[in-house]
């Protein structure tokens, strides 16, 4: 029976990657995403790199979507993995006008972590699996206009660090991903040369290391950064 991946944000950009990258192994792909469109790109990817997939397209401020996204991922025969990719991006200074802004950022980042991996805990423990947090260097530094997605990017990772303690007993690997630049199309490449960042087959390949070890041993953290500084 193959092992089983629930990979969120895997329309696109490390989601993806990571998606095609297990799936050469052999790996079942439980494909997350919002458009339905590049999910079955990502899908066919998936099957052409030699594995299988699903699809299930869920907005992941709606904890009720998150749920059921759950219960769809817990449907499977086995739950081995959780990557968890998704995330929301939000940038400006700290001003009340920016509150409505901060709540569904609040739920998509925070909120949607929290329920998802407690939904479907049960299934990764009972598979000895693993959850993959990407994160970023948000999570230990305060940058300019970005006074809430630090926040949050704290918060995810004090909260995976302390899962690793809850569950380490029963098996269970948690690692948290810090990617510095990745050559996605949602990087800013003004100034920058985009075969010096990070490429998605190298994160990709420290994701599947990291849940493929022998279950004597946890990588933790893992922080990327490009070789060569990709500003020109």
């Amino acid at each position: 029976m193959a092992k089983t991946a629930l990979i969120t944000g895997a329309s696109s950009g490390i989601g993806r990657g990571a998606a095609v990258r297990l799936a050469s192994e052999g790996w079942h792909i439980l494909a997350h995403g919002r458009r339905e469109d590049a999910l079955q790109e990502t899908l066919d990817l998936v099957r052409e790199a030699g594995g299988s997939g699903e699809a299930f397209a869920a907005e992941m401020g709606d904890m009720s979507a998150v749920a059921a996204l759950a219960d769809w991922a817990t449907s499977a025969d086995r739950l081995d993995a959780l990557i968890h990719c998704a995330a929301k991006f939000t940038y400006g200074r700290v001003s009340t006008e920016r509150f409505s802004d901060w709540d569904n950022s609040i739920d998509q980042v925070l909120r949607a972590t929290i329920r998802l991996t407690a939904h479907i805990l049960p299934d990764i423990q009972k598979s000895e699996g693993a959850f993959v947090y990407i994160c970023g260097p948000t999570s230990w530094l305060g940058w300019k206009n970005h006074a809430i997605h630090c926040a949050l990017r704290h918060a995810q990772a004090g909260f995976a660090k302390a899962l690793f303690e809850d569950v380490r007993e029963h098996g269970v690997g948690v690692t948290l991903v810090h990617p510095g630049f990745v050559n996605t199309p949602s990087v800013n490449d003004t100034g920058k040369d985009r075969s010096r960042m990070i490429q998605l087959t190298d994160i990709s390949e420290m994701i599947l290391t990291a849940i493929s070890l022998p279950n004597t041993s946890c990588v933790t953290e893992l922080t990327l950064r490009p070789q060569r500084s990709p500003y020109n």
